[in-house]
Formats: structure tokens, sequence, C-alpha cells
């Protein structure tokens, strides 16, 4: 046995072991919490960013079939007031930042903010990517920072055509801080961070400050030599933002400044950027505490109740040990007293034999008497050449021995123990075995049958050999209970009604006793004087019992017993 320390050595092992797991369950699934976080902000951000800059989007190319916009560009007009108040009408009403014309040679010749101190009008962007690309057909959409403003937008460009020849760009500004400023629309909580990095790994759009034209990449020299010639951030080098990248677990986290957070990136539909989601899992570790608290309590609460279990089941394993030599002297008493009383049943089915058996050599020895008769006629009949007397004869030979076997047949359900066979026997052919088997005696006793009508149709379901031993009994109980009276009349009656048939035994005999109508199924009760066990009705119920039916008895109105079978009976429509 374990000694008490030992026992207590194990279970701080086994929560240890314990809590291992829970914590590692319980990060795992704040983490997963994360993600699912950080996936749903993330989609949410690029439908907003995509819807907005694809509406951005539109504008250009539907002012590049302005008419009056394409005669002021084929005219090469300068600082027309009608068309740079059309431009600014467009920008306030799409919320765009500005909206401005390029001549061919990359020239600002109109322009929604004509009237401010910053005007673009007159500035050269021939620079410009957005422009060389724009003239050259494509639709361009471009970060850049503003050469006055030196705010970072978003530049969509495409190409004016007069007779299918570029004869201007016109070019639609969006400040991309009105993706940083409203977090509601956003959906970035507290704890979460966005930003949209370019294809040359500048952080073009952030909500943290200091991300903003910075990197998360360690940039070489080419390609620190190519944004300072596509000057899309004018004289701005990117610096490296301190971090760190691993992967757990499938999942995507990196480390700044102290914080873990959980990365989750989607794809734009613009500039080729990436927008990339942080949520903030820098207390996963922590936030497992209540979890592991909870876990200890429940846990020691089980090691408690677990004791108590223990010590009961230790105190029912010995009375159960000590009342084992109990149980096997009250089985081998119960296995007796079994025997005993199957050896009472095959003694009352002897002694019901043996009160039949002087009715049976009445009714066999006439049958045999019969044929010694006429088996002298049938020899002297054969002597003299009466062959179709003798015919004859013999016939009635034939039919004697028939009858004689159909005797010694019914005799022999009750000479041994069977096993129950439950089938669906016709209630007809029974009832009429059983008064065949009890005919001599009811003729002996000079009893008046009344032969039941039985419907055919009407299947008991019961064991054969069983069922007829009943019927058996009590019709010779009803036969003798007569004995002595004047009027001895025996009749049947039969019902069926919700699955069971009712079968009726009737006598005119004196009846049963009133205090001994309770009694009268026990076992060794007999009201009979002499030659009475008083098991036949005991059995008779047990084997009615068996075939989940009922055995009762009552005294009728006008003088007679009757003893009422129910059992169940098969339905007559299956």
């Amino acid at each position: 046995m374990f000694s008490f320390s030992k026992k207590l050595l194990i279970i701080f092992v086994l929560l240890l072991i314990l809590l291992s797991i829970v914590f590692c369950y319980g990060r795992t699934h704040f983490y997963n919490q994360a993600e699912q976080k950080a996936t749903q902000q993330a989609t949410q951000l690029k439908h907003y960013i995509d819807t907005e800059l694809t509406r951005f989007s539109k504008i250009p190319q539907l002012l590049t079939y302005n008419n009056p916009v394409i005669d002021f560009v084929s005219t090469e007009q300068n600082n027309d007031k009608a068309i740079n108040n059309y431009l600014a009408d467009i920008q306030q009403a799409s919320g765009a930042s500005d909206i401005y014309i390029l001549d061919s040679q990359g020239a600002v010749i109109g322009s929604s903010n004509w009237q401010a101190d910053h005007t673009f009008l007159g500035s050269d962007l021939s620079f410009r990517p957005y422009f060389k690309r724009a003239f050259a057909g494509e639709k361009v959409a471009y970060f850049a920072l503003g050469m006055r403003t030196k705010e970072r937008g978003i530049y969509f460009s495409q190409a004016i055509y007069n007779d299918s020849k570029a004869v201007g760009v016109i070019v639609l500004k969006v400040n991309v801080n009105k993706f940083e400023s409203d977090r509601q629309l956003l959906n970035t909580s507290h704890g979460s961070h966005f930003y949209v990095q370019l294809a040359d790994s500048v952080l073009a759009i952030s909500d943290m400050q200091t991300w903003r034209l910075n990197t998360f990449s360690a940039l070489d020299i080419t390609q620190r030599r190519d944004i300072s010639q596509r000057r899309a951030y004018l004289d701005h080098q990117p610096e490296l933002i301190a971090h760190s990248n691993y992967t757990s677990q499938r999942l995507n986290f990196r480390t700044i400044t102290d914080r873990n957070y959980l990365a989750v990136e989607e794809k734009l539909r613009f500039l080729d950027a990436t927008l990339t989601v942080l949520v903030d899992v820098s207390n996963a570790n922590l936030a497992q505490l209540p979890r592991l608290i909870g876990f200890i309590v429940v846990y020691l609460i089980i090691i408690a109740l677990g004791y108590g279990v223990l010590r009961r089941f230790a105190g029912v394993k010995k009375l159960v040990y000590s009342h084992h030599s109990l149980d096997k002297e009250l089985n081998a008493h119960t296995q007796a007293f079994e025997s005993q009383q199957a050896a009472l049943v095959q003694s009352t089915k002897l002694a019901t034999i043996g009160q039949l058996s002087m009715g049976f050599n009445h009714e066999i020895n006439h049958p045999l008497n019969t044929i010694n008769t006429y088996l002298a006629s049938a020899k002297r009949l054969l002597a003299k050449g009466k062959f179709e007397a003798l015919n004859e004869n013999l016939q009635l030979i034939e039919t004697l021995v028939a009858r004689v076997h159909k005797i010694v047949e019914q005799l022999n359900y009750f000479k041994d123990s069977s096993v129950t066979n439950i089938t669906a026997l016709p209630l007809h052919d029974a009832v009429f075995n059983a008064i065949e088997i009890n005919k001599a005696q009811l003729k002996q006793d000079n009893i008046s049958l009344i032969e039941p009508q039985i419907d055919k149709s009407i299947k008991v379901l019961v064991d054969r050999t069983c069922f007829e031993e009943v019927l058996v009994n009590l019709i010779a109980n009803a036969s003798q209970a007569m004995q002595g009276c004047i009027n001895r009349e025996l009749s049947f009656a039969v019902s069926s009604a919700d699955g069971h048939a009712k079968f009726s035994i009737k006598d005119t005999g004196p009846g049963i006793e009133i205090h001994n109508i309770e009694n009268i199924f026990e076992p060794f009760y007999s009201t009979k004087s002499v030659d009475g066990l008083g098991l036949g009705l005991s059995i008779s119920k047990q084997i009615i019992s068996a075939f989940n039916g009922t055995l009762t008895a009552q005294n009728l109105a006008h003088g007679g017993a009757e003893f009422i079978i129910t059992v169940p009976c098969e339905d007559p429509t299956s």
C-alpha cells in the first residue's frame, strides 16, 4: 500500500499535468478567438476600403466622356473658370481631396482647388508615374505624397481622348486620412491595429502614426534607389520598424515594442496592396489564470468526493465479503426448494393421472372387449368365405384401435415435464381435447355436458400441453365437485376482446365456501378429504400467469362455481 505522502505526491503531479493541459487548451482557445476577431475585422476593412476606392475610381472614367472637359483639353485652354468650378462641384459631392486636369505635357490646366493658396494650377507633374502610365492608356491607381501638401494620397488617373488620340489626363486624389480617422467604420477596437502595405513593402495607411511610410521589411540598396527615383514619397526614406515574426499552430504572430500581436492578411483590389490586421494577444497567458484557479477548485472537490466514495466503497466491500457465505447458503436452499417444488409438480401430474386412470380403464376395456367379439366373428366369416361381411368387421376393429390410440396419446401429455413452447393454439381444439380426456370420468360421475360453441378462429398464445393440463384439471375438479348433487351440469362460456380470450368453466355443485375463495390457489391448500395434495389449482394459476394471463374463481348467483381463464389471443385479422 502507498503511504499517505506518496498519495499526496501522485495527486500533486497529476494536478500539474492537468494544469498544463488546461493551460495549453485555454491559450489555444484564446488564440482561435483572436484569429476570428482579426479575420472579421480584416474582412470588413477590406470591404470598406475596396468599396470606397471603387467608387472613386469611377469618377475619372466618367469625366473622360464629358464633352466640355474634352473640348477644354483639346483647345489647350488654361484656367477656365467654368471647368474649375465643375471640378470643384464634383470634388465636393464625391468627398475626394482634389480633382485636376493635365495637358499632354503633364502641366495642370484645370483644378478643383483653383481658388486655394496651394492650387495645383501651373504645376508640372509630368514626372509622376500616374501621368505617364495614364497617358499611355492605362487606368491607374497610384499611392504617393502630394508635392505641395505633403499629404499621403491615392491617385486615380485616366487619359482624355479626342478622336481616339490622348490629349490629356484627368486625376482624382483621395486623402488616405479618411481611412484612418473613422475607427468605427474601420471596425478596429482597442488593442487592434491595421496597416496597408504596398508592393514595395512601405506602409501607406495605418492607424499607428509611427508606422506610416515606414516598413517591416529590411530594404536593400536597389529597393531604396527605386523608391528615390520614383519619388512617390518625395525625399522620405522608409525606416525599419523593430519587430519579430514567428508562426505557431498555423497562426502568424508579430512582436512590436514588447507587445505580441496575431496577424491576419487580406489582399486589396487596388494598388497591389495587402491589408493586415493585428490583434493584441500579449495577455494570452495571463488570461488563463481564472481558468486555472477554477480548475484547481474543481480538482480538489473531485479529490475530496473521490476519497469519500472510496472509503464508503471499502465499507461496502467488507459488508459484501461478510455476507458472501450467507448468500451461498441461501442459494443452496433456494435450489433445493426449487427441486422439491418441481418434484411436487410432477407428483401432482401423476396424481392427476391416477385420478383419471379408472375412467381410462373403463374407456379402453370397452373397445378391447368389442374388438375381441369382432375378431371371433371375423374368424367365422372367414371360414364361411363371407369376405364382404369380414371386411366390414375389420373396418370396425380398425376404428376401435384408433380410438384406443387416441386415448393413450391424450394421457401421454402428463407423464413428463416439458419445455414451454408458446404457439397460436385454436381454443376450440384445446377445450375439446380436454373434454375428451375427461370424458370417461364425466360419464362415470353422471355429468350432463353442455358442449361449448367456440369460434375456430380464436387462437390463444399458450403452450399446448400446459394449457390443456390446466383445462383437464379444472374440468376434473368441476366433475368431482358435483358428486352427490341432484343437478349435475357442466357448461362453458367463451368471449374475446382487446387481444385476450376469456374462457369460463361452470358447474352446478355446492360452490366455494366464502372463507376458501381467497386461499384456493395457495400451494398445499385443499378442500378434498382424501386424494388431494392441494397443488392442482396453484400450479394451474402459475401456468396461466406464465402466459401473461389470469385464473380466477367465483360463485354463481344460482349456485355452483365458475373458474375463469383469461389469456392473450392472436389478432384474427393478422
